[in-house]
């Protein structure tokens, strides 16, 4: 039990004190993303095609996850430095329903449009270890790199690299 503790706070140490930058690792599996087929809190449906020649930052979220809620603030600083016609910062909310979403969203999406999929149909397939998880894909909406755990994202080396995505 105690080498259990040790690992797992082994784990929380080094995840706490790398640095933001490395965890973006380029993708280099499959980089055609699983299907998205969600719907704005409003029920309008909605895909990545809609977003076609984007770039697309793709956020996966929870209302019960704090490094989630944590992170969402500095990801709408990101999108303030993206122009719009080249760059979609998008909020998936995993599995909740409308009602969950709706009393947090109001407080920290500031207006911001969130996409839902209650019970995770759609999103399941994009997340494999936790949340928050973030997916970069480029123009041609290819994976180019998954971030999972929260960063900020206004960092001027994170912007950065978002801007060099094509």
């Amino acid at each position: 039990m105690l080498k259990i503790s040790f690992f797992v706070f082994g784990l929380f140490v080094s995840t706490a004190v790398s640095a933001p930058i490395d965890k973006f690792v380029p993708w280099g599996e499959n980089p055609i993303p699983p299907p998205l087929n969600v719907a704005t809190l409003n029920g309008e449906p909605t895909s990545l095609e809609k977003f076609s020649g984007k770039v697309v930052i793709l956020n996966f979220w929870a209302t019960w996850c704090a490094p989630c809620l944590k992170e969402i603030p500095s990801l709408l600083a990101l999108k303030r430095q993206l122009p719009d016609k080249k760059f979609a910062v998008l909020f998936v909310n995993y599995g909740e329903s409308q009602i969950q979403i709706e009393k947090i969203w109001a407080q920290i999406g500031e207006g911001e449009i969130t996409l839902i999929d209650p019970g995770a149909k759609n999103s399941r397939p994009w997340i494999d270890i936790g949340l928050p998880t973030t997916v970069v894909l480029n123009q041609d909406h290819k994976i180019v790199y998954k971030i999972v755990g929260d960063i900020d994202w206004s960092q001027p080396d994170i912007v950065s690299i978002i801007k060099s995505v094509d």
